[in-house]
C-alpha cells in the first residue's frame, strides 16, 4: 500500500505540475497577445500619419504627357480651394490592386499640411452639396468628351479600405443614409438627425446589426 500510495503521490505532483505549466503558458500567451495587439494599434497609429497630408483623386482619365499638379490647380479652382506653389509636395498615379480593373489609376496626392489638406477636402465636401446636379466630373479638368464622374477620398490604411468596403455595404444592408471617412476612421450615421457612429471594427459592425 505504501508503494502504491507513493506511486499515486508522485503522479498527483506531476499532474499538478503539468497543470501549472499549462497556466503558465496560458499566462504568457495572454500577454504575449496583448503585446501584439499594441504593437499593432501602434503601427496603425503610425501609419495613419503618415497619410495625413494625403488624399486620392478617383477615375481622373490618363492621358500621354498629362500634368497632374495642373489637373490638381483646376479641381482646387472648381471647388473653390486654390492651390499655390508649395501646397502639394508630390502628385503622382499609383498601380492598381486588379490590373483587369478597366478604371484610371489613382492620382495620390500629398499637400505640404494637413490644414491644406482638410481644407481642399471640406471645400470638396461643401461643393458637391452645393451642386447636386454637377458634381466633379472630367468636364470640370477641362477634359471633352463624356462626362465622367471624378472623385476625392482620404488615403486610407488597407486596413481601413476594408473596414470602409464592409461599412458600405453594411450601410445598404441596414438602411444607414450616410458612411465617410475622417482622419483614418470609419463613421455610419443613419439619418441626418441619428447619432454618429465609429466603427472601431469589423467585429463592431456585427455587433451593431
Amino acid at each position: 500500500m505504501d508503494v502504491l500510495q507513493s506511486m499515486y503521490d508522485k503522479q498527483q505532483k506531476k499532474i499538478e505540475e503539468a497543470m501549472q505549466d499549462i497556466s503558465s503558458l496560458k499566462n504568457e500567451h495572454t500577454k504575449l497577445r496583448e503585446n501584439e495587439i499594441k504593437i499593432n494599434s501602434r503601427l496603425t497609429i503610425m501609419e495613419k500619419e503618415t497619410r495625413v497630408n494625403n488624399l486620392e483623386f478617383q477615375c481622373i482619365p490618363e492621358n500621354r504627357g498629362e500634368n497632374l499638379f495642373n489637373t490638381l490647380q483646376q479641381i482646387g479652382k472648381t471647388i473653390g480651394s486654390y492651390i499655390e506653389d508649395g501646397h502639394i509636395v508630390k502628385c503622382t498615379r499609383i498601380a492598381k490592386w486588379n490590373k483587369e480593373n478597366n478604371r484610371p489609376r489613382t492620382v495620390l496626392a500629398m499637400f505640404a499640411t494637413p490644414l491644406l489638406r482638410d481644407k481642399f477636402f471640406a471645400n470638396l465636401i461643401n461643393y458637391t452639396k452645393t451642386h447636386p446636379s454637377d458634381k466633379l466630373n472630367s468636364s470640370h479638368l477641362g477634359i471633352a468628351g463624356e462626362k465622367m464622374p471624378v472623385f476625392m477620398c482620404e488615403h486610407l490604411t488597407p486596413e481601413a479600405k476594408a473596414l470602409h468596403a464592409a461599412a458600405r455595404r453594411f450601410a445598404i444592408e441596414k438602411s444607414y443614409k450616410f458612411v465617410w471617412s475622417w482622419n483614418g476612421n470609419i463613421y455610419l450615421r443613419k439619418a441626418p438627425s441619428s447619432e454618429v457612429v465609429l466603427v472601431k471594427n469589423l467585429e463592431f459592425l456585427n455587433e451593431i446589426s
